[in-house]
């Protein structure tokens, strides 16, 4: 009888032990994966910051070269993916347009080639990032794009730019919401020119107003409207409207 209570006792030790043992290494492994998960977004933003960078002075130098030739980019369709982004689709056919628009997405090519129409430049906030030609999920991942439903830069009209107001400090428009008014706000275009805009309006909207800012034929003004989310003290997201006008030269 003894002997048999020696080696129950012996059992319940090792099956203690053993469990102290999976304890540990499902913490351990636990740990591994926690370290591993706040390292993914940085290490992304690092990789997605150091593309930006190369297609900015890609662009650039293009532009300083004065070939007067479209200016592309080449970037990977996956893998860069910014968190929180989407678009921002309303109405009672919300989800079958954004269906389409995922679909769209998924039948990219595996590396996609953007446009460049120019380069924007914000001095007073340290905003230096190539304009895209388009303002899709993928363009906005390296620069900011411009909506096609607007006029171009320097044309009559409302010229639409957005981009991502990122968390990494000096990142994208990470910065907008820094701009006063009376701020220039600089655009230097693929064939050269420079064009300066003033900003005289700035404003904090709910997404579902923005289509009524962002058309090209909302003024008969030569208008830029930027525009990026922003995060009010209630937590909820809006979008910042930094609005000017374009400077004439004499």
């Amino acid at each position: 009888m003894k002997k048999t209570n020696e080696m129950e006792l012996e059992k319940e030790r090792r099956f203690k032990a053993n469990n102290k043992n999976l304890l540990l290494f499902i913490s351990i492994l636990l740990l591994i994966l926690g370290v591993v998960l706040l390292l993914v977004d940085p290490i992304k933003n690092f990789k997605r910051s150091r593309v930006a960078d190369d297609g900015l002075q890609s662009v650039r130098e293009q532009i300083e070269l004065g070939e007067n030739t479209e200016i592309t980019f080449v970037v990977p369709r996956d893998g860069m993916e910014v968190n929180g982004e989407s678009y921002d689709v309303y109405g009672d056919e919300a989800e079958l347009i954004q269906q389409m628009m995922d679909d769209a997405q998924a039948d990219l090519p595996e590396y996609v080639t953007l446009t460049a129409i120019g380069i924007i430049e914000i001095d007073s906030v340290d905003i230096s990032i190539p304009i895209w030609n388009e303002a899709s999920l993928i363009a906005l991942r390296y620069g900011a794009g411009h909506y096609e439903g607007s006029v171009l830069p320097g044309e009559e009209g409302n010229c639409t730019i957005l981009a991502h107001h990122m968390r990494q400090e000096g990142a994208m428009f990470n910065r907008l919401d820094e701009v006063e008014i009376g701020d220039p706000v600089r655009i230097l275009t693929v064939d050269g020119h420079e064009l300066v805009y003033i900003v005289d309006e700035i404003l904090t909207v709910p997404p579902s107003e923005v289509d009524d800012y962002i058309e090209g034929d909302i003024t008969d003004t030569k208008q830029l409207t930027l525009i990026t989310c922003t995060y009010p003290a209630a937590g909820v997201t809006h979008r910042l409207l930094v609005i000017g006008h374009l400077l004439e030269e004499n």
